[in-house]
């Protein structure tokens, strides 16, 4: 039975794009299911501003007119101004069990990627460093975070059967909140009472607002050197903090500024709803709205989404400052979990100081590579940018 794959062209076509996962992954009580209203919406270049600064193509596959895969390949110019070469990306990759769907859409990704020169083509990816990325490759049994990635096992075999190769590998770990103060609040304790740092917390919404302006530039220069960070323009800066920071609870949400009153570092947290979202199976209503309010208002478990410092300021203490005041608000809230983010593998500081933790479950996702042939591979990693990690840890003790 042959493949077919579909451009994606229409409303229909898009509508067809984005439903295949809740399809794909019905009932399966690992799969973190999005709310399909915003995944529609997001996908829409009239609504989403990434589509201004990438080359988008979102392809699905189908069998005797029922679709078996889809994939979005892209194009991130601000990226390749980084660079200084094209990358492209492939994100939101999907198939069932079968080779010859997954050769197909990744074909059809990789011919559109040589024809417009790019170097090589890397994913799964997002639009940007904010989006879902990378594939599962350990973890299975545990229910991942929101902005996290969840697929079945043999997609690796997949990807690999096709030829492409690690290129790195991201860590998340989930670990119950020390209901003491531990080394973490020692540390903090320390950086605090040398009267160079403090936090200042965001009391009303009003003096939130004005402080997520803030976090943005600082975000800017802490991340301008990992691996796969592209810039994001002031729309995106403008999307992102209406999409997410319009609702979160600002009490997880840490201001850490300098004794001239400059914003430094930041760490940012947000309520666990992934079973919430599991019980909406997509959809607000009828009852979707109810299970997540729930969730945001009395949650067991926070993900930690985002962490920067400036780096003129040093990150160990700065950072320790704002761990500290995090767990003050975890405890007092009554929160039994932290699901942290996105880690590099070969970050071994920051992966020795979570393994204090009492970790509960761990999971490692992979982003992959293949050079193309239009630009000869130099083998000596001229893919990567840096190893290290999107959170700054604390010297330890």
């Amino acid at each position: 039975m042959s493949v077919e794959i579909v451009e994606v062209q229409t409303r229909r076509d898009r509508k067809r794009w984005v439903k295949f996962p809740y399809t794909h992954y019905r009932n399966h009580p690992q799969y973190v299911p999005q709310l399909c209203g915003d995944e529609l919406a997001y996908f829409d270049p009239r609504k989403n501003p990434a589509f201004e600064i990438c080359d988008v193509r979102l392809f699905f596959a189908q069998k005797q007119g029922e679709v078996v895969g889809r994939i979005c390949g892209l194009v991130n110019s601000l990226e390749t101004e980084k660079l200084g070469r094209k990358r492209g990306r492939f994100g939101w990759f999907e198939s069932v069990d079968d080779p010859a769907v997954a050769d197909a859409l990744l074909d059809v990704v990789r011919n559109w990627h040589e024809s417009t020169d790019c170097a090589e083509m890397t994913g799964p990816h997002g639009f940007t460093d904010l989006d879902i990325e990378g594939l599962l490759v350990d973890g299975f049994d545990a229910v991942p975070t929101v902005a996290g990635s969840y697929n079945y096992p043999y997609y690796a075999g997949l990807l690999e059967g096709y030829g492409m190769r690690k290129d790195v590998d991201y860590l998340d770990y989930r670990f119950r909140v020390p209901q003491k103060p531990g080394f973490l609040d020692r540390i903090g304790a320390r950086a605090e009472a040398s009267g160079n740092y403090r936090v200042m917390p965001a009391t009303d919404k009003k003096t939130f607002r004005k402080y997520v302006q803030l976090l943005w530039p600082v975000l800017e220069k802490a991340f301008e050197p990992l691996y796969g960070v592209t810039p994001l323009t002031r729309k995106q800066q403008d999307y992102y903090t209406k999409k997410y920071f319009g609702f979160l609870d600002p009490e997880f949400f840490e201001f850490i500024f300098s004794a001239e009153g400059e914003l430094v570092a930041f760490l940012a947290a947000m309520p666990n709803i992934s079973h919430a979202l599991q019980k909406a199976r997509g959809r607000l209503l009828p009852l979707g709205w109810s299970y997540l309010l729930k969730d945001l208002r009395q949650p067991e478990t926070v993900d930690f989404l985002l962490a920067g410092c400036l780096p003129e300021h040093p990150t160990g203490p700065v950072t320790a400052v704002g761990l500290k005041h995090m767990f003050e608000t975890l405890r007092k809230r009554n929160v039994q979990f932290v699901e942290g983010n996105h880690q590099l593998d070969d970050n071994s500081t920051i992966h020795q100081m979570w393994e204090r933790f009492e970790v509960v479950a761990k999971r490692r996702s992979r982003i992959y590579r293949m050079p193309l042939p239009k630009v000869a591979d130099s083998g000596d990693g001229m893919h990567r940018l840096t190893s290290a990690a999107g959170m700054p840890a604390p010297p330890l003790p």
